[in-house]
């Protein structure tokens, strides 16, 4: 089954400003954003969307080889308000949705770091899953395999027993999961999406809060794999030196 990825780039990267996008930051001689390019297509994503923002020209630069060398298809669409949240990122991509992923489509974060069966394991767990709910979330249990994960910066997510999302945000003093940043959402979020924007919410959190009042956000369990988020050089350090 062929399947859809959007991945977000478009962000000031204030944390780790190298004079390019944080996605071109390489990792053991590979960049954030071909990793993700490499591993999403070897579990069947054929087509991306590529969402930047601040400084898109490099991000561009790098399209047609990475297009080429995984033999997929890379779009690009352009969030000329990017100082926005980052749900306002996804609502640009509502018109490459409509035309290429009717169905449904996996979405990360441009600096995001993921062991390969991750993807895998969620992937499967989707294609089997017999619920029909807007969004769904890979989270991890907090443990020792993912002790590096920043617990001041990570997404805070609190489920129940059956994987329904109770609440999310990176504040929660409640909370039982981490939020991974993989999704995989079906078109309807961004009625939700706009729902958010009439209240002045921007968040993916915002978002995910508000399918959670709808009954529309669930999550799915992916342990025991090696995960990270780089925001920062210590982030960045952190990665490189986990066994990825």
């Amino acid at each position: 089954m062929k399947m859809k990825c959007i991945i977000l780039v478009a962000g000031r990267n204030s944390r780790l400003d190298t004079g390019k996008p944080k996605s071109l930051i390489e990792l053991n001689g590979i960049s954030l954003l071909e990793r993700h390019i490499m591993q999403f297509s070897k579990t069947g994503c054929d087509h991306f969307c590529l969402v930047t923002g601040h400084n898109p020209q490099p991000i561009r630069d790098v399209v047609g080889l990475l297009s080429e060398r995984y033999h997929v298809n890379i779009d690009i669409t352009h969030n000329d308000q990017y100082d926005l949240e980052n749900g306002y990122s996804i609502s640009v991509t509502e018109d490459w949705v409509n035309q290429n992923a009717q169905s449904g489509f996996f979405l990360t974060m441009g600096d995001h770091v993921f062991d390969p069966k991750i993807l895998e394991e969620f992937k499967k767990q989707i294609l089997e899953t017999k619920t029909k709910k807007s969004l769904y979330l890979a989270v991890d249990v907090p443990s020792e395999s993912n002790h590096h994960i920043d617990i001041e910066d990570v997404t805070r997510v609190l489920i129940n027993d059956k994987g329904q999302i109770l609440n999310i945000g990176k504040m929660l003093d409640e909370y039982n999961r981490y939020d991974t940043g993989l999704f995989y959402m079906k078109p309807e979020v961004f009625h939700t999406l706009k729902q958010c924007f009439e209240r002045e919410k921007y968040s993916i959190s915002d978002m995910v809060n508000f399918l959670v009042k709808k009954k529309q956000a669930e999550t799915r369990d992916i342990l025991g794999y090696l995960w990270n988020d780089v925001d920062n050089q210590s982030d960045l350090e952190i990665t490189t030196n986990l066994n990825f």
